[in-house]
């Protein structure tokens, strides 16, 4: 099962993205596992390496397929003079520069789509009769997914053509054998929100669901935390993920951890979000100000919990927040505060 958070975070590198949502302040997941229950994770985990394996696209793609964005390196040659072969980098505007030519717009297309475009501008400026025309993507920078955290080869990977989130695991060769059964996915959507995928891996991988196994875009960021935690999202200073204790660590306890509420936090609107196996989760609704009250019970979360905390109007600032259950997706979005800021 999968669901959905959105929420306005700007990860400005990849490093930046471990600290939004890996274990805060660099602390260590406690090891309380007995060893027979470590011996146990560990084989779940070499079955899911294996089925990440079989389960994965396998097959890579094709260069040819790449479409060409802002911040790739091209080599443009053209064969029938040397003074005309230049190597550009592509604007944000998804622009080159090239002699004679000036500004040529290659965004989103293939290498041969950009062959063809400047073969037909050389020939129609009259240039050159008869060009030809070779483009080579050097650096792919625009098609890039991290995937970070508890995971044997972490890093960047280039998205070439159709994968998914197995494919970038499959990519990075695997779990560790600390790593935990969930999987956070961000991404940054073009209107200012930011989507937060939460995706259970026994029902992605022992279970074959493949309507959860998400179809990566450039930029997304994924990341597999430790065994032993808890994702705290929404309306705190720090969201992420963060180290629990079984049996003793609480909602407030989690947003403790994740720096407390913002000063647009509605405390009355938070939500627990919990797998029950089987393919579904358990969405608790509660309300910060009667727990600290002593008026109604303080949780203590489990391992791959979610705690989402809801935000107020406040400074000007508009909020919805909305549960969708659709194709097997539970939804909890949000357009942030920020956006709506004067």
């Amino acid at each position: 099962m999968v669901f959905i958070i959105s929420r306005a975070i700007y990860l400005l590198s990849v490093l930046s993205a471990i600290s939004v949502i890996s274990c805060g302040g660099g602390k260590k997941v406690p090891d309380s596992l007995p060893p027979e229950s470590r011996i146990e994770s560990a084989q779940e985990i070499k079955e899911f390496n294996s089925r990440l394996i079989t389960q994965s696209s396998g097959a890579p793609a094709s260069p040819a397929d790449y479409l060409i964005g802002p911040a790739d390196l091209l080599e443009v040659k053209v064969f029938e003079s040397e003074k005309l072969t230049s190597t550009v980098r592509v604007s944000s505007r998804g622009q080159i520069t090239l002699p004679l030519l000036g500004s040529v717009d290659v965004n989103a297309l293939t290498a041969r789509e950009a062959e063809e475009k400047i073969e037909n501008l050389l020939k129609s400026d009259g240039y050159i009769n008869n060009p030809h025309v070779g483009v080579f993507v050097k650096e792919h920078k625009s098609k890039l997914v991290s995937v970070v955290g508890f995971v044997r080869e972490p890093g960047s990977y280039e998205l070439l053509g159709r994968q998914t989130l197995l494919d970038s695991l499959a990519a990075a060769k695997g779990l560790k054998d600390n790593a935990g059964r969930t999987v956070y996915l961000t991404r940054a959507e073009g209107n200012g929100r930011r989507e937060a995928y939460v995706v259970d891996l026994d029902e992605l991988l022992l279970k074959g669901n493949s309507e959860i196994n998400v179809v990566l875009k450039p930029g997304d960021v994924v990341y597999v935390p430790e065994t032993g935690t808890v994702f705290v999202e929404g309306a705190v200073r720090k969201p992420g993920s963060f180290p629990m204790k079984e049996r003793s660590t609480t909602v407030t306890h989690s947003i403790a951890m994740a720096g407390g509420l913002t000063t647009y936090a509605n405390g009355g609107d938070v939500k627990l979000v919990r797998h029950m196996g089987n393919g579904k989760r358990e969405i608790t609704g509660l309300d910060l100000e009667k727990i600290q009250k002593g008026e109604a019970e303080d949780p203590i979360v489990k391992d791959g919990d979610a705690v989402i905390v809801g935000a107020s109007i406040a400074k000007r600032f508009i909020y919805g927040l909305r549960l969708n259950f659709l194709l097997g997706l539970v939804g909890v979005g949000y357009d942030p505060p920020e956006r709506y800021q004067q």
